[in-house]
Parts: structure tokens; C-alpha cells; sequence
């Protein structure tokens, strides 16, 4: 694999994603407010439930970019990684939207453990992906962004006690990749240097998690090898 950077400091995001990011501070996105209603049927109500707000922002998002006339793309599946591309190539430029209440920490999944691995086998520019982050706090109908980031993969995961990758795990099984808590910067277990350190977390969570090194390791070699393929 190329050598990843050193250091958070040293940490280079896409240009189009930077230029999406440094757009939206520029036009006063944090402490923004809007309004979150359904009209139906003469019948007009403010919605104050949270489960939403994540796929509402991201379709506010693709609109603003629009009427910004900011280029993006998103593939007919909307169900797949990532939610935006901003450039005309499938391996390059890829954004991810992630949204969470600001009261909290963050909790949002990541990414689902076993079908991100299994994707990097292929698709290892997807460890390139610029990920944007929206926290907000909603009362009544009003929803207000407090603040947003930008982040790498790496910088938004964590070890943990029960795993090198800290994940969320039920009955025994992996589900989804879990968040550092980036905001408060809590002290502990702290966000991996750069995308190699990533990745050989996730090679020791599968080494635990399937009880077995070789498989482990010739994914490690399998990904590592593509990732050189497809960033040449």
C-alpha cells in the first residue's frame, strides 16, 4: 500500500470536498435553523422525530448543492456507498453524509462491518472517501446545525476493549463500524494516524472475530493490492 500520512496534522481531503465544506461555512451553515413539517391533507405538523433528520439533511444537501450549482452525482441505487460523488468518476471524489444529535455524542454507523471489508477487496478507493458531518439539535420542528466536519474514515474510528476497530456487535456478531467520539475529543481510546493503521485494525478485529490469521491476512494482502491497482 502507499505510505498513508503520518499524522491527523498532515491529512490532505478532497479538493471537491473541501470546496463543498469551505462553501457551506462560508454561507453560515453552522447555527443555521430551518423548519421540519409534513402538510397533508390540509393537515400541517412539525416533526420532532430524529430517526429522519439523517436522509432529510442529505436531500436538503443534494438541493443546496444544486441550487449552488455545485456538481454532484448520486448512483440509481441510493441505498449504496457513498450518498454523493462529486466528480464524473466512480473512483474518485466520493462523499459520505453523516448527521447526528448534537445533545450526544456521535453514534451513527460508519459503515456495515462485513459488507464494507468485502467491498474494499475491490474497491479500495473507497478508503479515499471524504466523509461530511452534520450535528444538529431538533426541538418542535426546529432544527438547528451546530456544527459540521469533515473527516477521513480513519479519523472516525476508534480501537476499542472488546476489538481493535471499535464496532457495534449483538449476540456475538459484528454489525456496523462505530464513531470516535470526535466531538468532545473524549480521552481514551483515541482515532487511528492514517488509513494504514486503519486498515490493520480492521485485519485484528477479523482476526478475533473469525478466529483465524490466514483468512485475516490474505484479505489484508487482497485489499492492500488493490488499493495500489486502483490509485496508480
Amino acid at each position: 500500500m502507499k505510505k498513508a500520512q503520518e499524522n491527523n496534522s498532515a491529512i490532505v481531503y478532497g479538493k471537491k470536498a473541501q470546496a463543498l465544506f469551505n462553501l457551506l461555512t462560508k454561507s453560515g451553515i453552522v447555527g443555521a435553523e430551518g423548519v421540519i413539517t409534513l402538510d397533508l391533507l390540509d393537515t400541517e405538523v412539525k416533526i420532532s422525530e430524529k430517526s429522519a433528520v439523517g436522509n432529510l439533511l442529505q436531500e436538503w444537501l443534494g438541493q443546496w448543492m444544486k441550487d449552488n450549482k455545485f456538481f454532484y452525482r448520486v448512483s440509481a441505487n441510493t441505498q449504496v456507498f457513498p450518498d454523493f460523488y462529486l466528480g464524473k468518476k466512480d473512483d474518485l471524489d466520493l462523499l459520505e453524509v453523516k448527521t447526528f444529535d448534537f445533545t450526544k455524542s456521535p453514534n451513527f454507523d460508519i459503515a456495515n462491518f462485513d459488507a464494507y471489508t468485502r467491498s474494499l477487496e475491490t474497491k479500495a478507493y473507497r478508503l479515499n472517501a471524504d466523509y461530511l458531518i452534520m450535528g444538529y439539535t431538533l426541538l418542535n420542528g426546529s432544527i438547528k446545525i451546530n456544527k459540521i466536519w469533515l473527516k477521513k474514515v480513519w479519523e472516525l474510528s476508534c480501537p476499542s476493549n472488546q476489538y481493535v476497530l471499535r464496532t457495534q456487535v449483538k449476540q456475538g456478531k459484528i454489525i456496523n463500524i462505530r464513531p470516535y467520539n470526535f466531538k468532545s475529543m473524549a480521552k481514551g481510546f483515541q482515532p487511528f494516524n492514517d488509513r494504514l493503521t486503519f486498515l490493520e485494525a480492521i485485519r485484528g478485529t477479523l482476526k478475533k472475530y473469525l478466529k483465524s490469521s490466514p483468512r485475516a491476512n490474505k484479505w489484508f494482502v487482497k485489499v492492500s493490492e488493490n488499493y495500489s491497482k486502483v490509485t496508480q
